[in-house]
């Protein structure tokens, strides 16, 4: 029993200097020891391992404390020591990343795939990226220790299966994690784009250095990413945020049914007046969402006030999450970014209006960049779960 908790106390002390040297690197053993309330022998007797197997590096000296004696040996992550494949399933074209231990991004790529390929000819492209991705960095698959994906629906247990927009349910998720694992023999995490995107916004983005907050996506999908007490929550069967089906009060229909992308079009092409469809240059049928952005930073009506339609109805579902979970701030993303000018006013209206205690409302400070970061994060994080368990 003793020898458990002592390895458990081992595998606690070396997880935290791992995660401390990640994000203050580089960093002294004296830092290390003050800020952890380690003694100096702990942190050495730590260390020690990590630097023979590579995973941490020693990069020159710190300045001399006022006391003398030596300069401090300063230290930080060895980001050749394992990369990471980060995937995120957007909205046009799917991003591919390659990261190194410490999440800086190496290489990018984006992948295009027909509209109707079947399942294996998408697995396929994936496949083919990836090894694209790895071989821009020149490295082999057997340095690649993660791969990440970020993908959009979820899970519902009650239905057994995976619910998607129209635009993604050719990618087969029930399948995809598994099938990905296999080719390249190694660990596949899977989350929901949102979520991903919520992490990202916490840790490098607007919602850094704040504990309890709500994001709210919006564009080929809407959904909530909620953060309590400084971590992802995801409820019971992971579907915590859902809030696509959930009927706002006083609103006819379903969330989605009124803001997302598709509705937006649908919107524009039946109902737009004669003097929208004139600016449009081209019958309304075929407006896209790039058509609708071109009519609003023009100044549209119709448009604007199509976006205010959408603005407020976020408005008061943000108010009820807010109301109902306290948060501290509201992170807005997702397509519907474009539209920020208008859409955080609103929002900021409507909850200061409506919620039971009112919160700050901001933009994504990461844009289409904040899965990405955020799947970055969960990897690196699984990484050293697993560094600090082995070593």
């Amino acid at each position: 029993m003793q020898n458990c908790a002592d390895e458990w106390i081992r595998e606690s002390n070396r997880r935290a200097l791992l995660e401390r040297i990640r994000q203050e690197s580089p960093v002294s053993r004296v830092q290390l020891a003050q800020e952890l309330h380690l003694s100096k022998s702990t942190v050495t007797d730590n260390i020690t391992p990590l630097l023979r197997e590579g995973i941490v590096q020693e990069v020159g000296v710190g300045l001399s404390q006022a006391t003398g004696g030596r300069p401090p040996v300063l230290l930080k992550l060895n980001g050749a020591y394992s990369y990471i494949a980060a995937i995120e399933l957007g909205f046009r074209a799917p991003l591919f990343a390659l990261a190194d231990l410490e999440g800086h991004i190496l290489h990018r790529l984006t992948l295009s795939v027909p509209d109707g390929a079947a399942y294996p000819e998408r697995l396929k492209a994936v496949c083919e990226k990836i090894d694209e991705l790895l071989s821009c960095g020149g490295i082999g698959r057997d340095r690649l220790t993660v791969i990440a994906l970020a993908s959009p629906g979820a899970y519902s247990r009650h239905e057994g299966r995976y619910l998607l927009n129209p635009e993604f349910e050719d990618w087969d998720f029930s399948r995809f994690r598994e099938d990905l694992g296999r080719c390249f023999q190694t660990e596949v995490m899977m989350i929901n784009d949102v979520k991903a995107a919520t992490l990202g916004e916490l840790h490098q983005g607007a919602a850094k250095g704040f504990r309890n907050i709500v994001y709210l996506s919006c564009g080929v999908g809407v959904g909530a990413g909620i953060i309590l007490n400084g971590r992802l929550y995801s409820g019971t069967s992971g579907s915590a945020g859902e809030i696509a089906r959930v009927f706002v009060p006083g609103i006819s229909g379903p969330l989605r049914t009124r803001v997302e992308m598709n509705a937006l079009l649908q919107k524009m092409r039946m109902q737009a007046p004669e003097a929208t469809r004139r600016a449009l240059r081209k019958p309304a049928n075929r407006i896209n969402f790039e058509d609708v952005v071109r009519l609003w930073k023009a100044g549209d009506p119709f448009t604007r006030g199509c976006i205010r339609d959408i603005a407020v109805v976020l408005g008061k579902m943000a108010a009820a999450l807010v109301s109902v979970l306290n948060s501290e701030r509201v992170v807005f993303g997702g397509e519907y970014l474009v539209f920020q000018s208008q859409i955080l006013d609103i929002l900021r209206k409507t909850i200061l209006r409506e919620a039971f205690d009112p919160i700050p409302v901001v933009g994504s400070a990461l844009g289409k960049d904040a899965a990405l970061q955020g799947l970055l994060s969960l990897a690196c994080e699984a990484i050293l779960d697993r560094l600090a368990r082995s070593t």
